[in-house]
């Protein structure tokens, strides 16, 4: 049976720390990668244009909405390939493990039947990428492109149409490494920034975000914290793709578009959110040092003792609600 061609499709804002490295690997695997860019400042469109797979876009939204980046990719994906083709949603940094390609599961998943949906183990790389934390549950990441309508979310949306009664293929011999937990600041900064928007559009209540974006969330919990294996890398390493390198930065672009909220609503929007350990203001002149447009010119303003105590009995509450039904 011939193979279906490999569509890649990813969303961009501001990623060019693992941008080169995850275009390096997936242009190796992929037949188009489609990439739809969110006004990236950091070089990330350069770096696309370096890849001759990469077919760029822009995501034109003022705002965060997964459901509508994804149409977008979608779309761009059947009008460039058009037919059957294996649509695979990765984030940039999300990279495919070096042992993958070859394996009997990489043969079924290009050979599935149109309408399969394609999931996978994606291990969360633990500060660094000696371990890892492994997970029970595969991610639906993949899908055998048969035309279906996408039913999105604005907020954490699975990425690909996942019809009712589709067929289910676990690529068991096929890992995602997820760079996520890499660098636990930039996780931090990104969970701020979920908790704001989750407030935002109000796609959860406020017990419910504080539980979910906690700054004190245990990441270990929710996996097994074991060795990553050396095979996931060492193909690509040896390609020269560097893998290991987890640069950081002070601050993330998350942390400004977080600040820039807070000039168009006011702080006392978000007092409830678990948002409040981290040192605004220092970011905030950090950003106005860097000339970064739409930073408030004021100091920000936190909130006060009470409801910080409020929020801290909130989250008691949660966790004894929590326990009861269990």
């Amino acid at each position: 049976m011939t193979p279906h061609p490999l569509v890649v499709l990813t969303p961009v804002k501001n990623e060019a720390w693992i941008l080169e490295r995850f275009l390096a690997v997936t242009s190796r695997i992929a037949d188009l990668i489609v990439i739809a860019d969110q006004g990236s400042t950091d070089g990330s469109r350069d770096i696309c244009r370096r890849f001759a797979k990469v077919h760029l876009i822009d995501n034109p939204s003022p705002s965060y909405d997964e459901a509508a980046r994804q149409r977008l990719l979608l779309h761009a994906a059947r009008e460039r390939v058009p037919g059957v083709k294996v649509l695979l949603a990765l984030d940039a940094d999300e990279i495919v493990a070096a042992d993958a390609p070859g394996s009997p599961g990489w043969k079924a998943m290009l050979e599935a039947a149109p309408g399969t949906v394609l999931c996978f183990e994606k291990p969360d790389l633990w500060q660094g990428t000696d371990l890892c934390l492994r997970f029970e549950m595969p991610w639906p990441l993949g899908y055998v492109d048969d035309g279906a309508e996408h039913f999105a979310r604005r907020v954490h949306s699975i990425r690909l149409p996942t019809p009712e009664g589709s067929p289910r293929l676990h690529v068991q011999d096929v890992k995602i490494l997820h760079y996520a937990l890499a660098r636990h600041d930039h996780l931090a900064a990104k969970s701020r920034f979920y908790s704001v928007q989750e407030n935002l559009h109000g796609t959860n209540p406020v017990y419910r975000r504080r539980a979910r974006y906690s700054r004190d969330h245990d990441w270990r919990s929710h996996g097994r914290l074991e060795p990553a294996p050396r095979e996931w890398f060492d193909r690509w390493v040896e390609s020269g793709v560097d893998l290991h390198a987890i640069p950081r930065e002070d601050f993330y672009w998350q942390d400004f578009e977080v600040l820039r909220l807070f000039g168009r609503h006011g702080t006392r929007r978000f007092w409830l959110d678990d948002i409040w350990s981290f040192d605004w203001e220092a970011c905030r002149r950090y950003a106005l040092g860097q000339r970064l447009p739409g930073i408030p010119a004021g100091p920000i303003t936190g909130p006060p003792r009470p409801v910080r105590l409020a929020g801290s009995l909130l989250d008691l509450l949660h966790k004894a609600w929590w326990r009861a039904r269990r």
